[in-house]
């Protein structure tokens, strides 16, 4: 919140003292009207509250009403608990502070102001001045009148006014829903629509037999989708030629959907976009339902990019662009069969205080291949130093990796790249907790 915005008419002078408002007719006096009659207020309904800073400290804002008047108390201590509208008695002294009792509680005493009721500003002009004293000329929607403050306001701005007990208006923050709400809604609605990791490679799988044998009653829409969701998907034998074909599947994985879309990147081979044709091009032809095609299961893959793609959502106070670890799904196709791959990237947690150039990146990929197995390989990356763990349940494809790894090393070392540790060994792997938005709960838990 910005504090000791003044206001004044324009038929009013500035030179005024500069910590008050002074008395006039409109919008400024008509809340100071509003102030002065609810010292008069007794019982009043709550209507609702938010948490912000006042003057740089963290405060409550309850909204009332009473008698057809609304009026707003800024609580500076500890919360009150509010469960929806609720009724409770005022009491106001004549400093404007105020108290509240609820029924079968103790009264609300301490830090509780009174205030008017909240009016959204507009700016008409730009805001002009500097070092910290800024004019602009406002409007309620009725009337237009210069307000002095601390930042200036953009044309067009729109902002968020109260006064004071002591006559003086104050700014404050427009309501923004809580930074993990809207993903973690988003993802209690989605998870489960979902397609677990077996049930997406089996879908890829059998929509890979369905575009080998293009069936003719599939419309001509399908056909093209079906098949442009197909050429998309990565090959292994592309992915290890190049770091850019890795860099290329990454970006198509879907998780960069959207983003791909506003930045015109070629989203010819997104997964998640090629899933959304293909679903809009057969869902709602009967034909193609009663071929038994898996029209549900494509929209719940659509749903397993969705879900992930919600769980890294940023939280909205913080100046970062990605939550990590991230985690990425390719379905990669090797030669005759394709297989579901999972990628996780993470900072080195014990490495935050490396300069940019030099911090330290730890990815895993788990694997499920029909002759291998689950195993995945751990690398720690810095620079171009590099640090490689495998680990297998099968003690087949244990050992398989281990004579391979002189083959791997040498690989690494002809592309200039240090090897520092190389190792390969037997273990149960344990599943990864897909975590959501900012470690939120997804499940209410309150009875």
């Amino acid at each position: 919140m910005i504090s000791d915005i003044k206001s004044s008419n324009q038929a009013v002078t500035t030179s005024k003292a500069p910590t008050t408002v002074p008395a006039q007719a409109g919008t400024i006096s008509q809340l100071q009207s509003e102030i002065r009659l609810i010292k008069d207020l007794s019982l009043i309904k709550i209507q609702g509250s938010e948490s912000l800073s006042f003057q740089g400290k963290p405060a409550q804002l309850i909204s009332a009403t009473s008698n057809q008047h609304a009026f707003t108390l800024i609580n500076t201590g500890p919360s009150v608990p509010l469960d929806g509208q609720q009724t409770a008695k005022l009491s106001v002294s004549a400093q404007h502070q105020a108290s509240l009792s609820f029924a079968n509680n103790p009264p609300v005493t301490s830090h509780l102001g009174l205030a008017s009721r909240i009016i959204p500003l507009t700016a008409l002009t730009p805001s002009h001045g500097a070092n910290g004293h800024y004019q602009t000329t406002v409007s309620d929607g009725q009337q237009q009148f210069q307000i002095s403050s601390q930042s200036p306001l953009k044309k067009g701005e729109t902002i968020r006014v109260l006064l004071d007990n002591q006559n003086q208006l104050q700014v404050i923050p427009n309501k923004l829903a809580s930074p993990s709400t809207l993903p973690v809604e988003a993802l209690k609605q989605s998870l489960p629509q979902q397609l677990s990791s077996s049930e997406m490679s089996q879908l890829i799988k059998r929509l890979e037999i369905l575009n080998s044998a293009m069936p003719a009653s599939l419309s001509p829409q399908s056909k093209r989708a079906l098949a442009q969701l197909i050429q998309g998907l990565p090959a292994l034998e592309k992915l290890t030629q190049s770091s850019d074909a890795m860099k290329h599947a990454i970006q198509n994985s879907g998780q960069f959907a959207e983003s791909s879309l506003k930045n015109t990147i070629d989203p010819s081979a997104d997964l998640k976009l090629n899933l959304t044709r293909l679903d809009n091009a057969t869902k709602d032809n009967p034909a193609q339902r009663s071929l038994n095609f898996p029209t549900e299961q494509v929209a719940s893959a659509i749903e397993r990019v969705t879900s992930n793609q919600l769980r890294h959502f940023s939280d909205l106070s913080q100046n970062v662009a990605q939550n990590f670890p991230l985690h990425i799904e390719l379905p990669i196709k090797d030669n005759q069969q394709t297989s579901l791959v999972q990628l996780q990237i993470d900072q080195d947690a014990a490495d935050n205080s490396s300069q940019d150039h030099a911090r330290r990146w730890l990815v895993k990929l788990n694997f499920d291949f029909e002759e291998t197995g689950r195993f995945e390989a751990r690398a720690g990356i810095q620079e171009n130093k590099v640090g490689i763990i495998f680990a297998a349940e099968d003690a087949a494809t244990t050992a398989a990796i281990k004579q391979q790894m002189g083959v791997l090393k040498q690989q690494l070392i002809d592309k200039d790249i240090e090897v520092q540790r190389l190792e390969a060994f037997q273990s149960k792997l344990q599943e990864d907790k897909p975590q959501s938005p900012t470690n939120t709960s997804l499940i209410d838990v309150r009875t």
